[in-house]
């Protein structure tokens, strides 16, 4: 994790931002069309960032403002997005105040492609102070050129920890165990038996488990799974 830290914060201090924040997000619709990913990302918890500040930042960020702030969604269907507060109600608290509380006053969502999984994408999140070019596409694009690099860093040292799955809080710990035990050939008692379900509980997991990963039958359960990181 520290090494990742290190190469975010060399991109902040070579870009001239403060600090630049990152998190694997899940692409293909159909692989959540069972759950939103607004209401869920107050939840999601595996963010890698630049420093503690901007860890800070993101955690308040989450908590307090995802299911009020329109920028979220929008930026969860858009390559690039300028998080923009200048319509919230002046009267009223916006998110404007928590960038300002930790030492900012802009901030970019980029998206780069997922080189090993085509269903996910990776959003860095910039957040820098007095500096306009962020918004600039010669730096959009630019700045996408390295991201991309950055990216490819990142999964290949923390792609389990990052796992959009699992941080959406989507695929529990107990239903990569029932995934593995299809996987290694185990039948529906044995499951139940040493998961403490109903072989009828076990078929409802299975069933909702299908439903999650866009499967039709246990051999495409298993595919997805091993495609989009949950077994390995």
């Amino acid at each position: 994790m520290m090494k990742i830290s290190s190469v975010l914060n060399d991109f902040s201090m070579h870009y001239a931002i403060k600090d630049i924040m990152f998190a694997l997000d899940i692409k293909n619709q159909n692989f959540y069309n069972s759950f939103s990913k607004v209401k869920r990302t107050p939840s999601r918890d595996n963010m890698l960032s630049s420093s503690v500040n901007a860890s800070k930042y993101s955690i308040e960020s989450r908590k307090k403002w995802s299911k009020f702030d329109p920028n979220l969604p929008i930026s969860l269907s858009c390559s690039n997005h300028h998080w923009d507060y200048s319509k919230w109600p002046k009267h009223q608290l916006s998110p404007q105040d928590s960038l300002k509380k930790y030492g900012y006053t802009t901030k970019v969502s980029i998206e780069t492609n997922c080189m090993l999984n085509p269903n996910w994408v990776g959003r860095f999140y910039l957040v820098t102070s007095d500096n306009d070019e962020v918004l600039s596409p010669a730096f959009l694009q630019k700045a996408h050129d390295d991201l991309m690099d950055i990216h490819y860093m990142i999964l290949a040292s923390n792609v389990s920890y990052l796992n959009p799955f699992i941080d959406y809080k989507v695929i529990k710990q107990s239903d990569i165990k029932i995934l593995s035990m299809i996987a290694e050939g185990y039948n529906r008692e044995s499951i139940a038996s040493e998961c403490y379900l109903t072989p009828r509980g076990v078929d409802y997991r299975i069933l909702q488990l299908k439903k999650k990963l866009c499967a039709n039958n246990s051999s495409s359960l298993i595919k997805s799974a091993y495609q989009n990181f949950l077994l390995s």
